[in-house]
């Protein structure tokens, strides 16, 4: 289930729009109250939105929550009252953002019109490393590809090694190492020729024991479980460790490595007609919408039909700063020479060393999507 703030982001479009095409009489002041909210959200929504029932665990909204409303609340009054639509009283709106398997980014439907929306957010998809090759180069890799056991393995289990010793280390240094944070708990201790992982919070307790002598990612994977990674041996590694000179030097080694290989099959297997996987270009026209507290921006994104062949790779590279590895592309529109800049940042999203990195993609702050979708 998405968190609340998603929910509201999404819901609160379709609620002003719906409430805006029938004619309903209303303050955005009236939908702090979340069950007024809802009550609303389930009268003009035609489809069911039950899966957002989160959104009634804040009896009000304050703070962030209430600038995501209002954000929402401008944003579907901007696309109700633009010009390029056409809607009449009694289209139907759709909540889509539920359905995440549907394999297009439409979040709400209003009457014909489907729109993708976003808040403060330069993510155009969270993409992982699977379909950033695949829409690169045409290939056809399985979710779950894994960014530094496939492209960087010796370097990624050096990194692994020297953190999992230093942790060995630690413990034997200290016996034990406790972190409690809201009522949940984290430890590890050791156990004659074993480490010892436990945590506890609102969903039960997870525990492992692993041999200290491991010496790969793999071996550590084999021995304990995604909740054990991310509550124990990660928060350990953020706490104690991250800043380690020798640890962000491995770590950035397997991200040059990776990055040097991912880069270089990128530029010799490109297919420039997958670029609409890339661009998330449907067979559909949709519209991109995007809301902040400065600016309210609708693009429509073109179909297949339409979109052209004015985009082109103009330059694949990649970034390791420091030790994250990023995957920067570079496209030019040939027909007006302006230039789009994507960043896909490959990390992990739930604790160092805990199963498959992400590729999120972002646009850089300074490119317009103008250059690549149509202004309105």
């Amino acid at each position: 289930m998405a968190d609340i703030k998603t929910h509201l982001r999404e819901l609160s479009v379709a609620v002003t729009a719906g409430l805006l095409l029938s004619d309903i009489p209303f303050q955005v002041s009236d939908l702090y109250d979340s069950q007024t909210f809802w009550q609303l959200a389930q009268s003009v929504i035609d489809n069911n939105i039950s899966t957002a029932q989160n959104i009634l665990e804040v009896p009000t909204y304050t703070g962030e929550l209430r600038d995501i409303l209002h954000n929402g609340c401008r944003l579907g009054r901007a696309i109700v009252e633009n010009s390029h639509f056409h809607f009449h009283k009694g289209d139907k709106i759709l909540w889509l953002g539920a359905q995440t398997q549907k394999g297009d980014p439409i979040d709400v439907k209003i009457g014909a019109y489907g729109f993708s929306l976003k808040e403060n957010s330069f993510i155009l998809e969270n993409m992982g490393l699977y379909k950033l090759l695949n829409y690169m180069t045409g290939s056809h890799y399985q979710r779950g590809l894994h960014i530094f056991t496939t492209f960087a393995p010796e370097e990624y289990d050096r990194w692994f090694a020297y953190t999992w010793e230093c942790f060995v280390d630690y413990l034997q240094k200290h016996e034990i190492w406790v972190r409690e944070k809201k009522g949940k708990l984290s430890s590890a201790y050791l156990d004659d020729d074993r480490v010892i992982l436990q945590y506890t919070g609102k969903k039960g307790s997870d525990k492992a024991s692993v041999p200290t002598h491991i010496t790969t990612n793999r071996q550590y994977m084999d021995y304990t479980t995604s909740r054990i990674r991310e509550k124990v041996f990660s928060k350990w590694i953020k706490k104690q460790f991250a800043d380690d000179p020798t640890y962000l030097a491995l770590k950035r080694s397997c991200s040059v490595a990776a990055g040097e290989r991912v880069v270089e099959l990128i530029r010799s297997g490109y297919d420039p007609t997958s670029l609409y996987h890339f661009f998330q270009i449907h067979p559909f026209e949709y519209y991109y919408a995007k809301t902040t507290a400065q600016e309210t921006t609708i693009l429509r994104v073109p179909s297949t039909a339409t979109f052209g062949q004015t985009i082109q790779l103009k330059e694949c590279r990649y970034e390791a700063p420091i030790s994250q590895l990023n995957i920067i592309s570079t496209f030019e529109n040939t027909a007006t020479h302006k230039v789009l800049e994507f960043r896909n940042e490959c990390r992990f999203s739930h604790g160092q060393f805990n199963g498959t990195p992400e590729a999120k993609m972002y646009v850089r702050r300074d490119t317009s999507l103008a250059e690549l979708y149509d202004p309105i």
